[in-house]
């Protein structure tokens, strides 16, 4: 993407906005970043900014209902949503071009002025706690809630983003209220708008559209564990299962930490496409599972390496046995010119395939801006990523991938999970 091209402007109020125009297309995204997640949540407050993220739907002072916020966007044909992480919260608006106008004043009026109706948060809480069963009923998506546990236990980053039923059963007007005033402020948040437009009239329009976000103090979240991880194995017995779904790896590196780019180099080698080395033994050479891959996360100041699988329950020691093993050989054996030039390649086609889409060039800009404070481009990046040595690849799988870093989720049939987890020890 030799044409990325981001400048920064700040709002008389303070907001950060981040823009990025495109030659090519007819579309913009507009968005607003939130620096605020689950790890910002007491225990009681888990599932808070999941619920809230839905809350700016139900209503506005200019628009009350829901089928108005939605047909103003449906209306020209753009794509509206929103999303919730453990450090931020996002708000986005696809449009053709000529309807950033609008497209940017229903996001903010979503953000500035909500109306956080009751009898909305009551009809919401039935439709969360459904949520919430839905995804615990779906094992390829729960053993995720176990991992995460498993990595950091009873701290934020180790609890679910939806929370739990109890706690959004709990919530109040005055819970929403309160976590707005806290969090959704100039300090915390970052406007990001990608594609084609008009830079000088863009800037006059989030002056008009966005002046109004209040200052706050910066607001942070609870440090992460630095004993990790919690535990060595957790396991949830679930008789109706067919499959056994696993996930075994390592606390990992944070966003900040120069060893990401190998770190996410390594992952790819492991389990990283159909040509991985876990794919082609698990999947291809002994048929034990359909899904099989391997994975990175990085936080602020943590991370996490993993690789997930579901695989048949009488071969699921097999196949737990045989991610121990690839683990063990990449940090005994240096990969080779081939695979890391492979993988290499591979980052360098996917950015390029993901930075196509303006929604997602909104977010690499904005998620930048929001937690480092620095944007780097997609060249700068890969850069990066073309520096990264067999020796670095092979010394980050020797620092993080050893035995006494290893721990695991496991969701199946089986009552008991002590043989697994003899094997990671």
């Amino acid at each position: 993407m030799s044409s990325f091209n981001s400048q920064i402007h700040t709002l008389s109020n303070g907001l950060r906005t981040v823009m990025v125009p495109r030659r090519d297309g007819e579309t913009v995204t507009f968005m607003v970043l939130i620096g605020v997640g689950s790890r910002y949540e007491t225990p009681r407050q888990a599932g808070l900014s999941h619920f809230l993220e839905h809350m700016f739907f139900k209503g506005t002072q200019t628009r009350p209902t829901t089928l108005e916020i939605a047909e103003a966007i449906d209306n020209v044909g753009g794509e509206f949503n929103a999303f919730t992480s453990e450090e931020y919260t996002g708000f986005f608006v696809k449009v053709d071009s000529k309807h950033l106008e609008r497209g940017a004043d229903v996001v903010s009026d979503i953000l500035l002025r909500p109306l956080f109706e009751p009898e909305e948060i009551e009809k919401e809480k039935g439709v969360i706690i459904e949520e919430i069963r839905m995804y615990t009923d779906n094992p390829m998506r729960h053993v995720w809630h176990l991992w995460n546990e498993a990595v950091f236990g009873k701290h934020p980053l180790g609890q679910r983003i939806d929370g739990s039923q109890e706690t959004v059963s709990s919530f109040s007007r005055k819970d929403f209220v309160n976590y707005t005033k806290k969090h959704y402020h100039t300090e915390n948040a970052v406007v990001a708008v990608a594609g084609k437009f008009n830079q000088v009239k863009v800037e006059k329009l989030l002056e008009k559209l966005m002046g109004e976000l209040a200052k706050g103090a910066a607001t942070s979240a609870k440090a992460a564990p630095k004993k990790a991880p919690a535990v060595k194995m957790a396991h949830e017995y679930r008789k109706s299962l067919d499959q056994t779904h696993m996930i075994v790896g390592v606390p990992g590196v944070s966003m900040s930490d120069e060893r990401r780019w190998a770190v996410g180099l390594l992952s790819l080698v492991l389990g990283g496409g159909m040509s991985s080395r876990l794919f082609l033994r698990i999947r291809e050479r002994h048929g034990l599972a359909y899904a099989v891959r391997s994975m990175t996360e990085t936080y602020t100041d943590s991370g996490m390496l993993m690789t997930y699988a579901g695989v048949r329950t009488d071969k699921a020691i097999q196949a737990f046995k045989m991610i121990l093993e690839e683990y063990d050989r990449v940090i005994q054996e240096p990969v080779s010119p081939e695979e890391l030039a492979k993988v290499k390649n591979m980052v360098r086609g996917q950015m390029m395939i993901e930075l196509e889409e303006t929604n997602s060039l909104a977010i690499f800009a904005g998620m930048q801006e929001l937690l480092t404070g620095e944007i780097m481009s997609p060249e700068q990046k890969l850069e990066k990523i073309e520096a990264v040595t067999i020796e670095d690849v092979q010394k980050v799988a020797q620092d993080l991938l050893g035995g006494k870093f290893r721990t695991a989720a496991l969701l199946g049939p089986q009552k008991s999970a002590r043989p697994f987890e003899k094997l990671l020890k």
